[in-house]
C-alpha cells in the first residue's frame, strides 16, 4: 500500500476530515439559498447604492443651494453697501462744496480781501483730510493760502485752473489724483470759480483733499480686512482706493483694471489676479454719484465672505461619508442576514436614522406631518410622525414630545388656522414655501422672529422644513434703517419722506382724507451755531428734534431734510384747524428757550403749509409750496406759520426779478444822486445837503428809495450801493468846486451793514484821499432805529470817523429806543427830528415833544434839524421853538446836481405834494 495513503487514513486526520465536510455540508444550504436567490444578494446593495446616491445628491443640492443662496446674499449685501457709500461720498462732496461755496461768498462780501492764512493751525478745516485751501485770481496767481508758501505762486497752466477759466456755467470741479507740491502727499481738488456780480470770470477757489477723504466711509466691521472701496471718474480714473487699512496711491495703483462698461452700476465677480494687486477675487458693486460724473464701487473679499459656507460644506460632506459608511455597513449586514424576518425592519430604521444625521448637520428644523381627515375626507388636523433634534429644539421641545401628537394640542384659534392654511396648500400643490413673521401671540412655541416655512408633500405626508432666519432678517432692516434715518438727530431722513410720502398720498387719495406737510425752518440757528461751534449746533438740532417729537400727534412724522430745515406730515386731518393746532404746539416749543453752554438761547420756527388736495396732489408740490410758505413767513417777521397762497410764488419770482436787475442797476450804475437843502431857519439859507439815491430804471422811469432800499438791505447789495453814492457825492463836490460854487456839507445816509460787512473808515478815507476833498463836507447819517439793533454804536469806529473830520447825523430821531446816557456816549453832532413829529406841530400839545427834543439835543451840544417842513406855518413854529434847521418840500425837493439852488438863496418853494 501507499504509505501517503497510509497517513491519509491515519486516525489524526480522519477527525479534522470529519470537522471539515461537517462545515461544509451547514455552509451548503446557506450556499444554496444565495445561489437560488442572487437577486435578493444584489438587491441590499443595489438599494444601498441607490440611497447613497440620493443622499449624496441631496447633500451636494443643498450645498449648492446654500452655495448659490449665499452668493445671492452677498451680491444684495454689496449692492446694498455700494448705494451707502455712494449716497455717503455724496454728502461728502456736497459738504466740501458747500466749504468752497462759503469761501466764494466771504471772498465776495469781503471785497476780495479773504485771509486763509493760519486757518489749518487754528483747525477751521480738518487736516484728517484737508490738504489745502486756496484762492486763485484771475491771473492764476495764489493770492491768499492755507499754505503761505503757496501765496504768490503761478497755477495759471494748471488745468483746475483752465477748466473754470474756458467754463460757461458755475460748477464744480473734481480733479484726478494729483502730487501737492506743498502738502508731499497726493491729493484731489475740488474746485469752483470766482466771479463778479456781473458773471465774469474772477479767478477760483479751491480745496485739495487727501484720497483718504474718499475712503473714509470704509465699514471695517463689514468689509474686513480685505474689503475694498474706490471712487472712480467717467474718464476712468481711479480718485481714490482702500483695501483693509491701507489708502493706496496713484503710483502703486490697486484696482489693475477698469470696472466693466457694459451697464453704469451693477455688481459682478473680479478675478483677483487681473483686477486686484493683492490677486484676491472680490465680489465688487459699482454705483454712479449723479452729477459728479464720479462712480463709487465697493468690494467684499469673496474667500472671507464665503468662509461660513466653506466650513457648512467641510462638515456637510464630512457627515454624508459618515452616513455613505453607514449605508454601506447596513447594506453588508442586510446580504448577510438577509434570511432574518427582521431585516427589513432594521433597514429601513438604518436609512431612517441616517436621514435625520443629515437633516441635524443641516441647521434647520425637520418634521414629517401626516394630514388626519375626518370620514369625507376632508383634512381637519395634523400628525408629528417624525422631527430632527434641531426642529424639536426651535419649539423648546424634546423629539419624544412631539412625534406621535397632533397640532392641535400644540396650537389653537387663529395659530392653528394659520399652520392648517400652509399644510393644505402644500397638499394641494405639492409645495408651500415662505418667509413668516412669528408673533408673539398667546401660545406660540417658536422662539424664532423671522422663519422660512418649506412644506412639501411626499406622498400622503409632508415634509416641512423650518429655518431661522431672524438674524438676515434684522441684518436686512438694520440696513433699510441706516439708509432711511438721520444719523444725527435719529429722524427720518429726506431719503425716507421721498419714499414715504408719496404712498402717504395715495393712501389719503384712497381714502378721502386730508394730508399736511409742514415746512419747519429754525429762526437764528445759525447765530448759535456760528458762535458756539458745530457741536453745540449739533445738541439743538437733537434737543429741537426731541422737542418736534413731542409736540406733533403720536401718528405724525418728523422728518430732519438737512441743516436747521424739518418737515412733519400729518396724516388724516379733518380741516385746517387740525393743522392750525399742530402748528401751534410746533411753535409753543420753541418758547422756553435752549440750553446750551451753561445760558439759554433763544431760536423761534418759521413754519410753512400745504395742504392735500389743495396746494398739490404729488409729493414734490407739496414740499416746494410749503417750502414757499415757509420762506413768505421768514420775510414777514418770522415766528409764525402760514398756508401756501398761490400769490407767494409770483411774489418770490417778482423779488428775484428785482434783486436780478438791482445787480444789474449797480453794475451799470443807474443809481443818480439827488440833493435837497437843508435850511438854516434864523439866516434863511442853505446851510447843508442831504443826499437821496434814485434809481433811474430803464423803461419805468425815476424810481424812489423806498422800492429798492429794503431789498438791498436784505441781499447786502445796500454796501455797494453805499460805496457809489460816496463816490458820487464826492465826485460832485469837486465838480461844484470847480464850477467856483460855494460849498456846503453833504450827508450820506449810511445803512448799519455798511459797518459790519465793511470797512467803513477805510472807505471814506480813501475817498477823501482820492478826491482831494475837506472831510468837513461830508456828513455820515445813521437812523436811531437801526443803530440801536445793530449796536454799531459801540464800535469805535464813530470815533475815529469824527477824529478825521466828518460830522455825525442820528436821523429818524424819536422812533428809536435811544437813551440819553447813549446819545451822550456817541457824541452826534446833529439830531434830525423825524417828520412824523413835524407833522403834527400845528396840533394842540404837539409842539410840546419837539421843545423838549431840541432842548435836550442843545444841551448836548447838538444841531437840530426838523425833517418834513412842508408850510410856512411848521417852519415859523419849529423856528419859535429854537430849531437850527430845517429841510422839506417847503424849500425844495430833491433836486438833481445841476438845479442845485444857489447857498445863500432864500427862495421858499411851497409843498404841495407828499414826501417821497
Amino acid at each position: 500500500m501507499d504509505p501517503r495513503i497510509d497517513k491519509a487514513l491515519s486516525p489524526e486526520n480522519s477527525a479534522g476530515t470529519a470537522i471539515g465536510l461537517a462545515a461544509v455540508s451547514r455552509l451548503r444550504p446557506f450556499l444554496s439559498f444565495v445561489r437560488q436567490r442572487l437577486s435578493l444578494l444584489l438587491l441590499c446593495p443595489v438599494i444601498a447604492a441607490a440611497i447613497g446616491a440620493a443622499l449624496w445628491a441631496v447633500v451636494l443640492g443643498e450645498l449648492e443651494d446654500e452655495r448659490r443662496d449665499r452668493e445671492a446674499e452677498l451680491v444684495q449685501q454689496v449692492d446694498a453697501y455700494t448705494r451707502s457709500y455712494a449716497i455717503r461720498t455724496r454728502r461728502s462732496i456736497a459738504d466740501t462744496d458747500r466749504l468752497l461755496l462759503l469761501l466764494r461768498h466771504d471772498w465776495a462780501v469781503s471785497g476780495g480781501r479773504t485771509s486763509l492764512t493760519g486757518t489749518l493751525e487754528a483747525g477751521i478745516f480738518s487736516r484728517q483730510y484737508i490738504a489745502g485751501v486756496g484762492l486763485v485770481d484771475r491771473n492764476g496767481v495764489v493770492v491768499t493760502s492755507s499754505h503761505p508758501a503757496a501765496v504768490g505762486r503761478y497755477l495759471g497752466q494748471r488745468p483746475y485752473f483752465t477748466e473754470q477759466q474756458r467754463a460757461a456755467a458755475d460748477r464744480l470741479y473734481i480733479s484726478g489724483p494729483i502730487d501737492g507740491h506743498l502738502s508731499n502727499r497726493e491729493v484731489i481738488v475740488f474746485w469752483r470759480r470766482l466771479h463778479s456780480p456781473g458773471g465774469r470770470f474772477e479767478g477760483i477757489v479751491l480745496v485739495s483733499v487727501l484720497p483718504s477723504f474718499f475712503t473714509q466711509h470704509y465699514t471695517e466691521p463689514i468689509l474686513r480686512d480685505y474689503g475694498f472701496v474706490g471712487l472712480t471718474g467717467a474718464d476712468g480714473v481711479v480718485r481714490a482706493s482702500r483695501s483693509g487699512s491701507v489708502v493706496h496711491s496713484l503710483g502703486a495703483p490697486f484696482l489693475l483694471a477698469p470696472l466693466p462698461a457694459d451697464k453704469p452700476q451693477g455688481v459682478t465677480r473680479l478675478d483677483g489676479k487681473r483686477w486686484f494687486a493683492d490677486g484676491r477675487t472680490r465680489v465688487v458693486g459699482w454705483q454712479p454719484i449723479p452729477d459728479l460724473g464720479l462712480v463709487g464701487i465697493v468690494g467684499v473679499d469673496e474667500y472671507s465672505a464665503m468662509a461660513g459656507y466653506r466650513r457648512d460644506r467641510q462638515a456637510a460632506l464630512a457627515g454624508a461619508w459618515w452616513n455613505t459608511a453607514w449605508l454601506t455597513l447596513a447594506a453588508l449586514l442586510a446580504t448577510s442576514f438577509y434570511v432574518h424576518a427582521k431585516w427589513k425592519q432594521h433597514q429601513i430604521e438604518a436609512i431612517r436614522s441616517t436621514y435625520r444625521l443629515a437633516t441635524e448637520d443641516a441647521g434647520d428644523g425637520f418634521f414629517i406631518n401626516r394630514p388626519l381627515r375626518d370620514l369625507h375626507g376632508a383634512v381637519r388636523d395634523f400628525e408629528v410622525v417624525d422631527c430632527n433634534q434641531h426642529g424639536a429644539d426651535m419649539f423648546g421641545k424634546h423629539p419624544q414630545q412631539l412625534i406621535g401628537h397632533r397640532l392641535s394640542e400644540f396650537y389653537h384659534g387663529e395659530l392653528f388656522r394659520a399652520a392648517c392654511a400652509r399644510l393644505c396648500e402644500a397638499l394641494d400643490t405639492g409645495l408651500h414655501d415662505s418667509e413668516i413673521p412669528v408673533t408673539r401671540a398667546s401660545g406660540q412655541l417658536l422662539k424664532a422672529q423671522w422663519i422660512r416655512y418649506k412644506a412639501v408633500r411626499a406622498g400622503d405626508d409632508l415634509a416641512v422644513t423650518i429655518r431661522d432666519i431672524s438674524e438676515t432678517k434684522a441684518h436686512l432692516s438694520e440696513l433699510e434703517r441706516r439708509g432711511n434715518s438721520d444719523e444725527l438727530t435719529g429722524l427720518p431722513n429726506r431719503y425716507w419722506i421721498q419714499q414715504y410720502l408719496p404712498q402717504a398720498i395715495e393712501g389719503a387719495r384712497a381714502a378721502g382724507r386730508g394730508l399736511a406737510v409742514l415746512f419747519i425752518d429754525l429762526d437764528g440757528f445759525k447765530t448759535v451755531n456760528d458762535a458756539l461751534g458745530h457741536a453745540a449746533g449739533d445738541e439743538l438740532l437733537r434737543t429741537v428734534a426731541k422737542r418736534l417729537k413731542i409736540a406733533v400727534r403720536p401718528r405724525d412724522h418728523v422728518v430732519r431734510l438737512g441743516g436747521d430745515e424739518f418737515v412733519v406730515v400729518l396724516e388724516n386731518i379733518d380741516g385746517a384747524d387740525d393743522v392750525e393746532h399742530v402748528a401751534g404746539r410746533v411753535l409753543a416749543a420753541f418758547r422756553d428757550g435752549f440750553h446750551l453752554h451753561q445760558a439759554t438761547h433763544v431760536l423761534g420756527a418759521s413754519i410753512g403749509i400745504s395742504l392735500f388736495p389743495e396746494h398739490g396732489d404729488d409729493a414734490q408740490t407739496l414740499l416746494k409750496n410749503a417750502d414757499i410758505a415757509m420762506y413768505s413767513v421768514k420775510t414777514e417777521g418770522k415766528g409764525s406759520f402760514r398756508f401756501f397762497q398761490s400769490s407767494f410764488f409770483e411774489a418770490i419770482r417778482t423779488r428775484l426779478e428785482t434783486e436780478i436787475e438791482l445787480r444789474r442797476a449797480l453794475d451799470q450804475h443807474q443809481f443818480v444822486v439827488h440833493y435837497q437843502p437843508r435850511v438854516d431857519l434864523a439866516a434863511g439859507k442853505t446851510s447843508s445837503m442831504e443826499a437821496l439815491v434814485r434809481w433811474e430804471r430803464p423803461g419805468k422811469g425815476l424810481t424812489g428809495p423806498d422800492r429798492f432800499i429794503p431789498l438791498l438791505e436784505e441781499t447786502g447789495l445796500i454796501v455797494r450801493l453805499g460805496e457809489q453814492v460816496l463816490d458820487s457825492v464826492c465826485r460832485q463836490l469837486v465838480h461844484w468846486a470847480r464850477d467856483g460854487a460855494a460849498l456846503v456839507p453833504v450827508s450820506i445816509n449810511v445803512s448799519p451793514r455798511q459797518f459790519s460787512q465793511s470797512d467803513i473808515l477805510a472807505l471814506f478815507r480813501d475817498v477823501i484821499a482820492r478826491y482831494c476833498i475837506d472831510p468837513s463836507l461830508l456828513e455820515i447819517e445813521v437812523t436811531e432805529s437801526s443803530m440801536m439793533q445793530e449796536g454799531i454804536g459801540e464800535s469805535a469806529v464813530f470815533r475815529q470817523l469824527r477824529e478825521l473830520g466828518i460830522k455825525l447825523c442820528i436821523d429818524d430821531f424819536g422812533t428809536g429806543y435811544s437813551s440819553l446816557s447813549q446819545l451822550q456816549k456817541l457824541h452826534f453832532d446833529v439830531l434830525k427830528i423825524d417828520r412824523a413829529f413835524v407833522l403834527r406841530i400845528e396840533q394842540p400839545d404837539g409842539d410840546t415833544l419837539i421843545a423838549s427834543m431840541i432842548a435836550m439835543a442843545h444841551a448836548l451840544g447838538m444841531k437840530v434839524v426838523a425833517e418834513g417842513v412842508e408850510n410856512r406855518k411848521q417852519m415859523t413854529l419849529l423856528k419859535t421853538l429854537g430849531c437850527d434847521e430845517g429841510q422839506g418840500y417847503f424849500f425844495s425837493r430833491p433836486v438833481p446836481p445841476g438845479e442845485r439852488q444857489p447857498q445863500g438863496s432864500r427862495e421858499l418853494l411851497p409843498a404841495i405834494a407828499p414826501k417821497s
